[in-house]
């Protein structure tokens, strides 16, 4: 018997669709509402889910006694209440290692647009303010220090690249060794007040946890050099907004570049946006052609895998959780 899988519109890229639709019955639902996800997966009996950033609650899990599987086509799964289908019996799928090239690319554009103050200068040119090159000079990034907030595939990457443009690469991660990064040319702190001090440049690449919920804040912009930048590709809520604004305005950080908001999307009226030395991405970093179609692809994989029963360590979130 075939599995059933439901997709949610707008859904993933149409090389994963095409994938599945060659092994299993796909059914796509109108809209990622509670009340639409139940419908749909409880009229057609699907065992399996695909979300993108939809909350997927402990009520939609429980409602539908036929899923056995939640995927998502990235890394992070805090839209998913992986206790409730760790408890319901619900694997929990994500696909960590598909385009964390893509989000190391869009942190080095981050850098590179802070440092040459691009926004500034290109929404200069557009008023007719040419003179903006002679009052208001970038700064290079050979020999500056860039702090990765985080040290897994992402950072790794981020390293690589910053590497090749000459910077002094720091990075804080409890979890990865010292010896582990001195092998790819970065130098562990253990404190992250003494990576901030240190840096010109923060990127944020962290999941969202209880411990990373509102770890960039007021204090952390104080300890900042006033030149420096921070620039999150992590989660939204890994820094506190009101708070960088603050920051922003009272001088203590040169400015900021934001891929991820809290919450999503953000107001339009968000202050952040009157800013000039902000820059803000629709969270794209992970998001480019090949990308989306390299995700969509493993995710539909991973979540068929699953469902057919075979082993799939990297992928399976909750594995651990549900004593497997």
């Amino acid at each position: 018997m075939k599995h059933t899988v439901v997709l949610i519109h707008p859904t993933i890229h149409s090389s994963g669709v095409s994938y599945l639709k060659e092994r299993c019955n796909v059914v796509l639902a109108a809209d990622g509402k509670e009340g639409t996800l139940i419908r749909t997966v409880n009229e057609h009996q699907a065992d399996g889910l695909l979300a993108r950033l939809e909350p997927i609650t402990r009520h939609i899990l429980e409602s539908c006694p036929t899923l056995r599987a939640v995927q998502e086509p990235g890394v992070g799964l805090d839209n998913v209440d992986v206790a409730a289908a760790s408890s319901l019996g619900i694997k929990a799928l994500n696909v960590p290692d598909g385009n964390y090239t893509t989000v190391s690319e869009h942190a080095m554009l981050f850098v590179l647009a802070c440092a040459q103050n691009l926004v500034r200068a290109d929404r200069n040119v557009r008023t007719g303010n040419w003179g903006y090159r002679d009052t208001n000079l970038p700064c290079d990034v050979q020999g500056k220090t860039l702090l990765l907030i985080g040290f897994g595939r992402i950072g790794k990457s981020v390293a690589e690249k910053a590497r090749v443009f000459g910077m002094e690469v720091l990075a804080y991660d409890a979890y990865v060794s010292a010896e582990a990064m001195a092998a790819l040319g970065v130098k562990k702190v253990d404190r992250l007040a003494d990576g901030l001090r240190a840096a010109d440049f923060v990127t944020v690449h962290l999941p969202l946890t209880d411990e990373t919920r509102g770890m960039m804040g007021a204090e952390e912009f104080r300890v900042m050099k006033r030149s420096a930048y921070v620039c999150n590709l992590g989660r939204g809520p890994m820094l506190n907004e009101k708070e960088l604004y603050q920051a922003l305005v009272d001088g203590e950080i040169a400015g900021a570049a934001l891929d991820v908001f809290d919450p999503e999307p953000p107001s339009k009226d968000n202050p952040l946006f009157q800013l000039e030395n902000v820059i803000v991405t629709p969270h794209t970093g992970g998001d480019t052609q090949e990308s989306r179609s390299r995700l969509a692809v493993m995710a539909a994989r991973s979540l068929l895998a699953a469902l057919d029963g075979e082993p799939f360590p990297l992928n399976w979130a909750n594995r651990k959780a549900m004593g497997l």
